[in-house]
């Protein structure tokens, strides 16, 4: 070691002294430096933990924004699908709407039709009725008289001939009677002369006669339209016609009376009955039935059970025309042989037995 001694200025130049010196500034800088380092990482920390905050909380945001967005847009699509919905249960309606009104307009055209395919039928009945009656009634009534004419000369001419001529009057009788029955199922002329009451008893009698069903009638001198007359003659014929296929009936009831202002016929038998909403191919029947009542604004119901027997209940409006006069019953029961039917109507209930064959 080395010491050069010029005065006091010489120690503070010695080596020695000039390092400590710089190690002491070195270390005070390096004390500066490390008091400052903290504070510069605190600062960084704090930086970095505000913005961690600011991303959260702008992520928050954003995520409540696509919230939102995504729930007005599912409201939106909802309001549209509603919307979408309404508006194809209106365009359902308008044509359900319209479909019915269709429906209901070629029904009426159809009820005007069958109405209007029923008078002219009836209307070409009546024709052949007056046609058979007027041409083959006197065809066969001329031919009857030639027939007895020629009987009463040949009878001592030739003797063996009055046989053949006998049978051929029956036939000929036979034809003039399946021609009356022929014109009376065409068109029944007592429903024009004695009314409905008398004409379906009379239909009611020649039934039990020819089917050996026990048939009650009470029938009351109700007065209808003609076509409406017409009609419930036509149920009558038919449900008979069907109580005689099918129902193997031993009794039948047969009322007509006025009920509540309205005609009411009813045709009640105690047969095998059928199951009334099971369709087939028998009920053609029951709905030409129908569509004849309704076509004069009345009703038919049918109520059936299988071995219960089956009830036809009509109803029609009644006329307001007077209904057939009480004489006019008496007049027919008092023409009448004592086991016609005609005897049998006056208004009140009447039973028409007839013993089974066989």
């Amino acid at each position: 070691m080395t010491v050069v001694l010029v005065g006091e200025s010489s120690y503070w130049q010695s080596e020695d002294v000039l390092g400590e010196l710089s190690a002491l500034r070195a270390g005070t800088a390096r004390l500066e430096e490390l008091r400052a380092a903290p504070t510069d990482q605190q600062t960084d920390i704090h930086r970095t933990l505000l913005l961690n905050r600011l991303g959260v909380a702008l992520l928050s945001v954003a995520s409540l924004a696509a919230l939102f967005l995504y729930l007005r847009q599912g409201l939106a699509l909802e309001d549209q699908r509603e919307r979408e919905k309404q508006e194809r249960q209106r365009l359902v309606q308008i044509e359900r709407e319209r479909l019915e009104v269709e429906v209901a307009r070629r029904t009426a055209q159809l009820v005007k039709l069958a109405h209007h395919i029923e008078t002219a039928r009836e209307q070409e009945r009546a024709r052949l009725a007056r046609d058979l009656h007027d041409e083959m009634g006197s065809l066969l009534t001329s031919a009857k008289l030639d027939a007895a004419r020629i009987k009463t000369r040949v009878a001592s001419l030739a003797p063996e001939a009055l046989e053949p001529l006998t049978r051929l009057i029956e036939k000929l009788n036979s034809g003039i009677a399946l021609k009356q029955d022929i014109i009376e199922n065409l068109r029944p002329s007592t429903l024009d002369t004695l009314g409905l009451a008398v004409t379906l008893d009379i239909l009611a009698g020649d039934f039990a006669k020819r089917s050996g069903v026990l048939v009650h009638c009470e029938l009351a001198p109700v007065r209808l339209a003609e076509a409406a007359e017409l009609v419930v003659y036509r149920v009558v014929q038919e449900a008979i016609t069907n109580v005689s296929k099918y129902a193997r009936a031993r009794q039948l009831w047969l009322n007509l009376g006025i009920i509540q202002g309205q005609a009411e016929l009813t045709v009640r038998d105690d047969g095998v009955g059928f199951d009334a909403n099971a369709a087939t191919n028998s009920s053609y029947g029951l709905l030409g039935m129908r569509f004849r009542v309704e076509a004069e604004h009345g009703s038919l119901s049918v109520t059936s059970a299988p071995n219960q027997g089956t009830l036809i209940r009509v109803r029609l409006p009644a006329s307001t025309e007077a209904p057939v006069p009480s004489e006019y019953l008496s007049i027919a029961a008092a023409t009448s042989p004592p086991d016609s039917p005609q005897g049998r109507v006056n208004g009140t209930a009447r039973d028409l037995p007839v013993l089974r064959q066989g």
